[in-house]
């Protein structure tokens, strides 16, 4: 028997963090685990605020509508690979429940070969067809031009950004929050000094416009990853691959077919979801160029909305996932109900502060005291405030994940885009005009709470088997 085929068998000594996960108190070690995520998704927030600050700032407030619409097409690309980087995380968690080590090295190995794969793939078809997409989305003609100069730049970006993400993802799924906190620092602090010298230029350097926008980040993460890379060698991590072990790298295909399998699922729902979007912002643009404007400057702050929930939801997956592993069912259970609570509360005091906030906020996009103010204004009074529900939705998606039920969300973020969000945009447009599509936002989160708790409650998903299950050399 091989060292590390004898390591799967072999029970694998838990950590303090491990510890915490399967046997700690959940509320506290839920937010404790959630809070670096948390303060990570809150900079790149402000990353992305201070991109589109200087965008708008530097290139006008046409130049941002570019921006808001080429981040829906990479959110759409990137949700297979968050499925990937999910799935990872799942097997990753599972494994540590388990005690197989060699599972773990397997895990990580396959996904940073698929990831990396994937991206070059999209790399190139995205620099290709980025005109006809862009146009397809009825983009203005004021934002035309450097919506393809930025799109493309960033469709170059996927490759090592798409093996930053899912290395990212795994170390959570070992229960390590802090790692990916740290490397993110040094991501987003690169990102701050690159953007404006990128965009703007500074001295002898030149200005590159909205492509320096997609290059500062570039350069920043791969900076990260390199650094992220050297120092979990150094370290031993479990999820650092050394000497032989580097054999992993080459696909393991019945891995790849699982995670494939299981984590499909969310890739296909974040086309559903972002494809939803892309008509969203089809009828949106229609209302000319002000009116994107104005939308684009009110998604800017919808993120921050978002966050709590997000960052909640990524450690109950981590968390459950675990706790699966192990066998402790009431536990999770308990994990579900206590993180339902902590997503809804943070969620509402996010909302409540941007709402406080808003004039200020939005003033830094669009000019004050104008048009595009006041429209921006409206469409936040109609559609903040419905994201409280995604607490719900997004904690409860979250625990059925960590035992790979994958489908589920998915066709629940369909029948919420495709049966109650566009449609009511479409159905109401004639009468509302563009309130229509306002109203379609909070339409969709609230159904889509009701639909995961009923899943969540009669669904089968309890059933499944773990994910490295029968999985072998």
């Amino acid at each position: 028997m091989t060292d590390e085929a004898g390591a799967r068998d072999r029970p694998v000594a838990r950590s303090s963090r491990e510890q915490a996960l399967i046997q700690g108190p959940i509320a506290p070690t839920l937010v404790r685990f959630a809070l670096p995520l948390l303060a990570t998704n809150l900079l790149h927030a402000l990353t992305g605020t201070w991109a589109a600050l200087w965008v708008s700032r530097e290139l006008g407030e046409y130049a941002l509508t570019a921006v808001a619409n080429t981040t829906i097409f990479m959110w759409m690309v990137m949700g297979a690979v968050m499925g990937l980087g999910t799935s990872a995380g799942v097997a990753i968690g599972q494994s540590l429940g388990a005690g197989d080590r060699q599972g773990i090295r397997r895990v990580v190995g396959t996904t940073v070969s698929t990831a990396f794969g994937f991206g070059l793939v999209m790399a190139v078809l995205g620099w290709i067809f980025t005109p006809m997409l862009l146009q397809g989305m009825n983009m203005p003609a004021e934002s035309l031009a450097d919506g393809i100069t930025y799109m493309r730049w960033v469709c170059l970006t996927m490759p090592t950004f798409f093996v930053y993400v899912v290395m990212l993802m795994m170390l959570r799924g070992t229960g390590d929050a802090r790692t990916p906190f740290r490397f993110n620092l040094v991501w987003i602090g690169l990102t701050l000094i690159f953007t404006p010298l990128m965009i703007a230029g500074s001295g002898r350097l030149p200005g590159l416009g909205i492509a320096g926008a997609a290059i500062a980040g570039w350069s920043a993460h791969g900076i990260a990853l390199v650094a992220m890379v050297l120092t979990l060698m150094r370290k031993r991590s479990l999820i650092a691959l050394r000497g032989p072990q580097l054999r992993h790298l080459i696909p393991h295909w019945p891995l790849v077919d699982r995670m494939a399998r299981r984590g499909a699922p969310m890739a296909l729902e974040s086309v559903l979801v972002q494809g939803a979007y892309f008509v969203l912002l089809g009828l949106v643009n229609r209302h000319g160029a002000d009116t994107a404007a104005a939308y684009s400057a009110a998604a800017q702050l919808w993120g921050y909305v978002q966050m709590p929930a997000s960052a909640v939801a990524s450690s109950m997956t981590a968390m459950a996932a675990m706790n699966i592993g192990a066998q402790l069912w009431p536990r999770v259970e308990r994990i579900a109900l206590r993180g339902c609570m902590v997503g809804v509360g943070l969620t509402s005091i996010a909302t409540a502060v941007v709402y406080l906030m808003e004039d200020v906020l939005l003033g830094l996009f669009v000019p004050r005291g104008g048009e595009m103010l006041a429209q921006a204004r409206e469409i936040n009074a109609i559609v903040l405030w419905g994201w409280i529900a995604l607490g719900i939705t997004s904690s409860l998606c979250a625990v059925v994940r960590a035992n790979s039920a994958m489908m589920a969300p998915t066709l629940i973020f369909a029948v919420t885009m495709w049966i109650f969000r566009v449609p009511c945009a479409l159905a109401l447009e004639p009468w509302l005009h563009e309130a229509a599509i306002w109203w379609s936002f909070p339409a969709g989160t609230l159904s889509s709470a009701l639909l995961a708790w009923a899943y969540y409650r009669w669904g089968r998903w309890r059933e499944n088997r773990l994910m490295m299950a029968d999985v072998r050399s």
